[in-house]
């Protein structure tokens, strides 16, 4: 992990993965995280939720990747004896990271005037799905339904009178747990330069709202995009389209500057496009774009994707293929850049992960901690606060810890 955080210490009571990925984010980057989990039910949903693959390898994937690096600790914060022991690890940590609901906050007294009473220099950080205000802000929120639905990503990316698709990976929680990191790391240098604390908030909904702001900026100005199933031969730029290969996998091309186009050419065996007067400039591929999709639907079915992926090695423009997550996980572009990372040991790790994708000092993140298994740390913390054997004996026995 990194050094940045390092001395910082952050109390956790979130699940699933929205507001756990912000914590896990800061302990890539040096912070202690102690993640505090109920008595009952096994702790937080997301181990044992019923997904693909819940314990592949003997790990939970989906826990795994908004809880990596993490202490965890068993309290119910229900009962009067968990919550004092609760506010004398507020009073000792720099950060507070919560996504449940109001009431249940209220219920626990981890409201932001309960915790600043305790120490007022502390960042409270709050996940919500639809905000704080508004017919919306009591109800709960989930990437797929509030990020990816209500935000807008599903319309934008759907065809007339057809079932819009689903998003297929965590795009709100994993984004915006890290855009959170992102605004506790500025409300503690606030703090720094002004020894105040903060309440940072963030939401499922804003999260999706933002990653269609083009769109959204578009309809305000009247021209709202529509639904249309527009044939691939009339796409609007062949230069910036998907095409199968010979092993019915794709290749993208991003070649958004015009300069690009010889080289192109060059690199796909395919010179002599670059003189034909049917694709001469940007106009004329434009106006004879599906003439020249075809050309290029023809060209890439000639050889296989990991062909290409060589032959396009050098191009000058953008392009990418296709990856499944097996082959990101084992791409040496990725690994020699630390984009993936083995947890656990480096010779024998637990798993692989993408981590977070930030870096600091030209250096990749290095050895990284697998998730916290449920109350494992709960002794160790307790004890760091002085709960002596006795203590720990007697919380136990009244069900305050585990």
């Amino acid at each position: 992990m990194y050094d940045v955080m390092q001395g910082v210490r952050v109390v956790e009571v979130s699940e699933h993965t929205f507001m756990p990925a912000a914590g896990m984010t800061l302990a890539d980057w040096g912070a202690d995280v102690v993640k505090i989990e109920r008595t009952t039910g096994g702790g937080d949903p997301m181990r044992s939720l019923n997904i693909p693959n819940l314990e592949a390898g003997g790990f939970n994937p989906y826990f795994e990747a908004g809880n990596r690096g993490k202490r965890a600790i068993t309290l119910d914060l229900l009962q009067e004896a968990g919550r004092e022991i609760f506010y004398k690890l507020i009073a000792g940590a720099d950060v507070f990271i919560t996504n449940l609901r109001k009431n249940a906050r209220v219920q626990m007294g981890i409201e932001p005037e309960a915790l600043f009473a305790h120490n007022p220099k502390l960042i409270y950080a709050r996940g919500t799905g639809n905000g704080l205000r508004g017919p919306l802000a009591p109800q709960g929120g989930f990437d797929g339904a509030t990020t990816w639905y209500r935000g807008g990503l599903a319309y934008i990316s759907s065809k007339p009178v057809k079932e819009p698709p689903g998003p297929g990976t965590s795009y709100g929680d994993l984004i915006g747990g890290l855009s959170m990191a992102g605004a506790i790391s500025a409300a503690l240098f606030k703090r720094e330069r002004t020894g105040k604390g903060s309440i940072v908030d963030n939401t499922l909904y804003a999260v999706g709202s933002y990653l269609v702001s083009q769109h959204v900026a578009m309809a305000s100005l009247g021209n709202p995009r529509v639904p249309a199933e527009i044939p691939r031969s009339e796409s609007f730029d062949p230069l910036v389209l998907t095409y199968r290969t010979k092993d019915d996998r794709w290749i993208n091309l991003c070649l958004l500057m015009p300069k690009w186009w010889p080289d192109f050419c060059k690199h796909i065996d395919r010179e002599d496009l670059t003189d034909d007067p049917r694709f001469v400039d940007t106009k004329a591929r434009y106006v004879n774009r599906s003439a020249l999709i075809a050309e290029l639907d023809e060209t890439f079915a000639r050889h296989t994707m990991q062909e290409w992926a060589a032959k396009l090695e050098s191009m000058s423009g953008v392009w990418a293929p296709a990856f499944s997550p097996l082959e990101i996980s084992e791409d040496p572009q990725a690994l020699i850049n630390g984009f993936i990372a083995p947890v656990g040991d480096a010779d024998k790790p637990d798993y692989m992960m993408a981590v977070t994708p930030l870096q600091f000092d030209e250096k990749p993140v290095g050895k990284l901690k697998r998730g916290p298994k449920y109350g494992e740390h709960t002794d160790e913390i307790l004890a760091e606060i002085g709960c002596d054997q006795a203590d720990l004996a007697k919380l136990r026995s009244d069900g305050t810890i585990l």
